[in-house]
């Protein structure tokens, strides 16, 4: 049976330095390699050499730390240094990872501005120091998810504290990120090799759906329905789901509960809030297909989403330069029908001309009452594709992505509609398209 290593105990080249204690899986060590390069240490319990899925794990993991390695994800994610088996007492699988150190993870940051704002007796939200920090904290984090994601990589055990940021005035950012506490991440291409033996890692209240249904498997939009809630923290001062009873958690989860937040404070330009504020709730959709990418998501926080100035005025730039008309996106809707999905997974399907009011998306739920009798009109052209048109004079304006709708526009896969007021950031009753074949 393997042993536990103590301080001063040598392991192949690493002397052991620190003992962090042991965690569900593995017991961890801070430990030094022969030119006293420093390495965060792991001594797995979780799977033993007797299990059946022992082996295929320890390939499982040289795959996943080769990909960190070898792609864009090196910049943002913890690197494996070293994997090994060694008898110790008994046979153990050993992973050396790059130490990190000379900053703190979201969790602890988050923690002390709390602090520092208690004993002020002012709402950290309202410094608008504090503001322009988490929104440059959001971006960072969006870059190294994005990237990681690039590699088919699952975190799959996202939270503040799995964020370890450095300050770095050396770049444009001013921090580094790590994603940290990866051993049990997932390829987003490949079955895990426990799956069916046992569950999948995840902490409480930052669990996606997927975490939590019987049978499924955590990916890469289980990763963004994370990222929604911790972004909801840093943008908007709150966790939506935040409870100490689990059952009451997951309940709100599959009820999409959580409302489009209002945020603390502006986005820089040209980012635009109601866009913003739209994104994010659409991370918390259960169902994983209507959720952003991570890429998606990176693009909105900086003002370069598909519904942002920025992004219309680049294109039109372009196509003038070059002399051309802008080639339409490819996920243009181009069906006979269509579906609108509401958040608790109701769904209307339209085929022909339809006026979109009240009294159609009452079954949506009770903010059909921000709805127009005729708030705007569906409808499909010769060549299949769907147009979304607003109706003069209606109460609320028609958002599309958290965009104002000002003229017709051609509908893509996954838009969301809504009404509201997008200089105040309010988002009622979203409705995500799709097309049905």
């Amino acid at each position: 049976m393997a042993k536990k290593l103590k301080v001063g105990d040598r392991i192949r080249q690493y002397r052991v330095t620190k003992v962090f204690g042991p965690g569900m899986m593995a017991i961890s060590y801070g430990a030094e390699g022969l030119t006293e390069e420093k390495v965060f240490l792991k001594q797995y319990k979780s799977p033993a050499p007797t299990v059946v899925w022992y082996k295929a794990f320890v390939a499982y993991q040289n795959e996943l730390g080769a990909r960190v390695r070898n792609g864009r994800a090196a910049q943002f994610a913890v690197r494996q240094v070293d994997a090994f088996e060694e008898v110790w007492g008994g046979l153990c699988y050993f992973q050396a990872f790059e130490f990190v150190e000379k900053g703190a993870d979201l969790q602890q940051m988050l923690d002390e501005e709390r602090e520092q704002h208690r004993r002020t007796k002012t709402p950290a939200t309202s410094d608008p120091t504090v503001w322009a920090r988490h929104v440059t904290w959001a971006k960072v984090f969006m870059t190294g998810m994005a990237a990681l994601h690039e590699s088919k990589i699952v975190h799959a055990d996202l939270k503040p504290a799995n964020a370890y940021l450095i300050q770095d005035p050396t770049i444009s950012s001013g921090y580094q990120i790590k994603l940290i506490d990866m051993d049990f991440s997932l390829l987003s291409d490949r079955r895990a090799p426990w799956h069916g033996h046992q569950g999948y890692v995840g902490t409480d209240n930052y669990r996606s759906p997927e975490h939590m249904a019987r049978g499924s498997v955590p990916g890469l939009a289980s990763d963004v329905f994370t990222c929604g809630l911790m972004l909801y923290e840093l943008l908007a001062g709150y966790h939506p789901y935040w409870t100490e009873d689990q059952a009451e958690y997951a309940k709100l989860v599959q009820s999409h509960a959580a409302k489009p937040p209002t945020l603390a404070g502006p986005m820089p330009a040209p980012a635009s809030n109601a866009e913003v504020s739209s994104l994010l709730h659409r991370c918390l959709s259960p169902d994983p297909a209507a959720r952003p990418t991570a890429a998606e998501l990176r693009a909105v926080l900086s003002g370069r989403g598909a519904g942002s100035p920025a992004s219309k005025e680049g294109s039109a730039a372009a196509a003038a330069a070059g002399g051309i008309a802008p080639r339409a996106a490819p996920d243009l809707i181009l069906s006979d029908r269509i579906e609108l999905l509401g958040a608790d997974g109701r769904s209307l399907q339209i085929g022909v001309r339809t006026e979109l009011g009240k009294t159609l998306v009452r079954q949506f739920g009770p903010d059909s009452e921000f709805w127009d009798n005729r708030q705007c009109v569906l409808e499909r052209q010769s060549g299949r594709h769907w147009v979304l048109s607003p109706v003069a004079g209606t109460t609320n304006e028609t958002l599309v992505n958290g965009a104002v709708l000002t003229a017709p526009r051609p509908l893509r896969q996954g838009d969301r509609i809504a009404v509201g007021r997008h200089t105040k950031g309010i988002v009622k009753l979203p409705l995500t398209v799709r097309a049905l074949k």
